[in-house]
């Protein structure tokens, strides 16, 4: 499952996985996204991996549309999840291919990866 969670007070977009990620989530997220965008410009996300199981292959489709489609719509990505070789590649991998700012946080650092998307000092 992927949802989104607005701070509408803030230029901050959260987005929570927490099991597999179908398409029809997209359906769900990509509308916050795009009103976000919209009045932002450019968005800071946090990203909180509570659990990961699998993407559908629609879903990952839909996810590299969005990612070309906003390429330069996102200013900070903190990632919120437990440390592993793999988290640490996705974001080296990330960094490489966005003009984002990407860092990682552990779950117990949401309020600061929260803060650190916002461009508050960390």
């Amino acid at each position: 499952m992927l949802r989104a969670v607005d701070h509408p007070d803030h230029n901050l977009l959260t987005f929570i996985i927490n099991g597999p990620i179908s398409r029809a989530d997209y359906d769900q997220v990509v509308p916050v996204l795009e009103q976000k965008i919209a009045r932002w410009n450019k968005v800071n996300v946090c990203v909180e991996v509570r659990r990961f199981d699998g993407i559908s292959l629609r879903a990952l489709w839909e996810e590299i549309r969005q990612d070309i489609k906003h390429y330069k719509d996102f200013n900070r990505v903190a990632i919120v999840t437990a440390e592993s070789a793999l988290v640490n590649a996705a974001v080296g991998l990330g960094t490489s291919l966005t003009p984002a700012l990407i860092k990682h946080f552990s779950p117990a650092q949401k309020q600061s990866a929260e803060d650190w998307a916002r461009g508050q000092a960390v």
